[in-house]
């Protein structure tokens, strides 16, 4: 231990040993690697013992497999023609889908009862009026097409006229109906309510009668002209065509005056109700219109003798009586009125109902079997 040189043989002897231990070890690992590499290879051999990592899938029969044809393909829509007639038929299509949905959707499941107990939230008040009346920014509703009617194409055709008076009638009430439902905490709510649903069942019924006008609009001819045409106008129309004419043009509105003029005027100026003003003046300018269109005909109809002819003048004298007494009412609830001032006491049903029954005696004798159809 006191030798000088042992740190130093020590050390040389270490290093001369340690590639003989490091071969050792390597031989070692590289047998170890060997025995576990054919472990594995045998392992790998026997399918009892391989591990499965992904399930297997099933196998697809292709043969149960069914797509349905490709839709066969449909024609493009045709284009409208440019014709009065193809348009007329077009808005009113229009029209009346709206209006329809209105009445299915709102007005016939209308709930009554709970509106008499204050409760409207079973309904979305602003969906029904965008529905059946205002539309949206993109779609003009139901009543500013019709407005649009009254002012533009009023006199061109019987069943129009009717359309368009209808459509008023139906906007004003139901405009009654969504007011009233938005006055739920006024004091007479039973008021309210009985208005409301008075209005509502209005509502219903000039539907039902604006399916039908709508029906005969839809069958029109891309051709066919309306009534105020010049070349209609002055064309020759042979009695019996005139007189039917003549019903088809007056019968509707005429028979009709007195519950008209109690929906519009009379009984709607009472509270809560509110007076119908573009219906009532609307349901007497139809009439004046087509007053002045047939007594310009009157010397294109054919086989009409002098007799019939003064009974046509006769009849169409009656039917302008008619239009005065109606047009004298207004001074009462049109013209510069500003608040509400009904009384029990009218002096116009009078000379309406008077006029209305001139009217009907002679349009018995004037039309004969055609007014009893």
């Amino acid at each position: 231990m006191n030798d000088p040189t042992y740190p130093a043989r020590s050390l040389s002897s270490l290093t001369a040993a340690r590639p003989a231990r490091s071969r050792l070890i390597g031989i070692g690992v590289v047998l170890t690697l060997l025995v576990a590499g054919c472990g594995d290879r045998k392992a790998a051999s026997d399918p009892t013992k391989v591990k499965k990592v992904f399930s297997e899938r099933g196998k697809i029969d292709y043969g149960s497999i069914k797509v349905d044809a490709p839709p066969e393909p449909t024609e493009a829509p045709k284009p409208v023609a440019n014709t009065w007639a193809a348009k007329m038929r077009v808005a009113i299509a229009e029209i009346q889908a709206d209006l329809q949905v209105c009445r299915n959707e709102y007005m016939l499941p209308f709930q009554f009862q709970k509106m008499r107990r204050r409760d409207v939230t079973w309904t979305s008040l602003s969906k029904m009026d965008e529905t059946c009346r205002d539309g949206t920014e993109k779609k003009r509703g139901p009543y500013k097409r019709l407005l649009w009617l009254s002012k533009e194409h009023i006199g061109k055709h019987p069943s129009l006229d009717r359309f368009i008076a209808l459509g008023m009638d139906l906007q004003e009430h139901y405009r009654t109906v969504s007011l009233m439902a938005k006055k739920i905490g006024a004091s007479k709510i039973g008021l309210i309510t009985d208005t409301a649903q008075s209005a509502r069942d209005r509502v219903l019924q000039a539907g039902l009668q604006m399916d039908v006008a709508a029906r005969d609009i839809a069958g029109w001819a891309d051709d066919l002209k309306p009534v105020d045409d010049p070349t209609l106008i002055a064309k020759p129309v042979d009695v019996d065509s005139y007189k039917k004419e003549l019903a088809a043009r007056y019968d509707f509105f005429l028979l009709d005056l007195m519950a008209a003029y109690d929906r519009f005027a009379a009984e709607s100026w009472q509270y809560p109700n509110m007076i119908k003003y573009k219906s009532y003046r609307l349901w007497i300018d139809i009439p004046t219109k087509a007053l002045q269109q047939d007594r310009t005909r009157i010397d294109k109809v054919t086989g009409m003798t002098d007799k019939v002819k003064a009974d046509v003048a006769v009849y169409l004298a009656s039917v302008d009586a008619v239009l005065a007494a109606w047009r004298a009412s207004n001074e009462r609830y049109v013209l510069g009125k500003k608040k509400d001032t009904w009384d029990a006491k009218d002096p116009y049903r009078k000379p309406l109902i008077k006029a209305q029954a001139a009217w009907k005696k002679q349009r018995d004798k004037t039309l004969g079997k055609i007014a009893k159809q």
